[in-house]
């Protein structure tokens, strides 16, 4: 008699326990725009090939991603995926979750969030700077007085109006993509007392 499979009976429980790894989650925001392989990633993610190769393969028995070609590089075979789900609604799922995995879902996405700025501080030291191919984040250290925050509230307030008529000459442009631009002042360590 065939066993059956262990991951055959998958429900919604499963899918987020799957994506409570913010690896996973990762993987699924890059694959989201477009494909990619695993080496790919792993340089993307600053993971090893192995740890990627593991994630992928949970992302795709759990039919989140489906791989779409392979290319030859010399003897090794490169596959890449993509996400083929991207407009599912979603509600009805989370709607029969349990609290406890809703719990598990929303910590897994802070957690991938954690990481992305956890990745960017640490390229940050490093470089003084990060940069995807999409956009970059940089950082600049202020002394922790008055008259800083204050000039820098003021080019926030200027970058803000810039940012706004930027918005507004292009709010005609329909079927293009968007830039999420975030402004922030966060103290890099508290001002001493």
């Amino acid at each position: 008699m065939p066993r059956a499979r262990k991951n055959a009976a998958r429900g919604p429980a499963t899918e987020v326990r799957i994506l409570s790894d913010p690896s996973r989650l990762r993987i699924l925001s890059l694959l989201f725009d477009r494909e990619a392989s695993i080496s790919g990633l792993a340089k993307a993610l600053g993971l090893t090939p192995a740890t990627v190769h593991h994630h992928v393969a949970q992302l795709r028995r759990a039919g989140l991603i489906r791989p779409t070609r392979t290319e030859m590089r010399g003897n090794l075979a490169e596959t890449y995926y993509e996400m083929p789900a991207k407009g599912i609604d979603s509600s009805p799922a989370w709607n029969r979750l349990k609290d406890g995995d809703k719990v598990a879902y929303r910590l897994a996405v802070l957690g991938m969030l954690k990481g992305m700025i956890n990745d960017s501080l640490n390229a940050i030291q490093a470089r003084g700077t990060v940069e995807w191919e999409v956009g970059r984040l940089l950082l600049y250290r202020l002394p922790w007085r008055r008259d800083a925050i204050q000039q820098v509230e003021e080019v926030l307030q200027e970058t803000k109006k810039r940012l706004a008529r930027l918005e507004e000459s292009y709010r005609e442009e329909t079927g293009a993509g968007h830039v999420a631009v975030v402004i922030t002042m966060l103290p890099a360590q508290p001002p001493a007392e």
